[in-house]
Formats: structure tokens, sequence, C-alpha cells
């Protein structure tokens, strides 16, 4: 949608609030009596009005939602372990401290091109925030990594490159070190 669409879209709001309000104030300078079948019909109405509203734009709105329309199983899973401070991307679920520190915790994942890739983020310890950053710098998703639960982000990774992964919620002195790396081959 342009600007110039939402721009009109508001300006035609707010006159048509302005008449409202404009006929409100002018109705109500002398007493009448009040018809309260009128009324009853007409916040029917209006009520009405507003639900067909509220589902237009639901529909509207609802086929442009930001997530894959593939419903069947990723190509990848990448499984996100945090920990202060890093993050482990694995194939296999850390699930305990011991397999974490067996495991060495691997920053760097090799991922195919055009692959959709599930990452199913926890943590061990603290709240983190998982964050992919493309090649270029720019935010892709981000997510909440959760003691005892794993959150679920779904990314299909096109372009080839270095893909970095932080953390976005302060989680500690060493905060800053918690980095990861997902190589789109």
């Amino acid at each position: 949608m342009s600007t110039q669409s939402i721009m009109a879209m508001f300006a035609a709001a707010s006159a048509i609030i302005f008449l409202v309000f404009g006929y409100v104030g002018l109705s109500t300078r002398r007493s009448q009596d009040v018809d309260k079948g009128a009324t009853g019909r007409l916040r029917q109405a209006f009520g009405l009005g507003l639900c067909v509203l509220l589902v237009a734009t639901l529909v509207l709105t609802l086929p442009r939602m930001p997530y894959p329309a593939e419903a069947g199983t990723p190509d990848r899973i990448v499984h996100v372990t945090g920990m202060q401070y890093a993050f482990g991307l694995t194939d296999a679920p850390v699930t305990s401290v011991q397999a974490w520190e067996e495991s060495g915790y691997p920053q760097v994942i090799e991922v195919a091109a055009g692959s959709n890739v599930e990452f199913r983020v926890t943590t061990l310890d603290v709240n983190h925030g998982f964050s992919l950053y493309a090649p270029d710098g720019k935010l892709l998703a981000q997510t909440q990594a959760m003691p005892g639960y794993v959150n679920r982000l779904r990314l299909r990774l096109d372009r080839p490159g270095s893909y970095t992964v932080l953390c976005l919620e302060y989680c500690g002195m060493g905060h800053h070190r918690m980095r990861g790396v997902v190589e789109v081959k």
C-alpha cells in the first residue's frame, strides 16, 4: 500500500470523525426526547458495520503474514542452545550442561542455499534473544531463547554468505560475545 493511499484513508477517516463530532455538537444545542428504539437500531447498525470492517481487514491482511507457506517438514533443522555466553548451533539438541560441555558448543553451521531451515531455539540458563542477520547486516528474524521451552523459527535462506547470530537480550557481562555463524553455501 502506497504512502499516498494511506494518507488519503487517514484524511477520509479524519473528515468523517470531524463531521460526526460536528453533528453531535450541533444536535445537542436544544433539548429533545430521545427515541430509544432508533438509538438501539443505530447502535446495532454501527456494531454490524464495525464487525464487517474488521472481518474485511482480516481477510485482506491474513494472506500477507510473514510466515512460510510450506506446512511440511523443513529441509534442515538447526538446534540452537544458548548458555552464557555462547550459542551452540548443532544438528542434535543439547539438553544439559554436561552435553553442552561435551559438544564444545560449535558456533558455525553450514546450510544449503535455498533451503527452508527451522531453528529450534532454547537455553540452559537465562533468557537470551536469538537473532539472525543477513550477510549485508540486516536483521532477518529474531525469537526468544527461554529455559525449558523451545521456540521454532523457520526461514528460507536463499542468498549464499555468512549469516550472523547475535543475542538481542542483555544476559550479563559477556553478552557482547554471544555470536554464531550460519554459512549458506
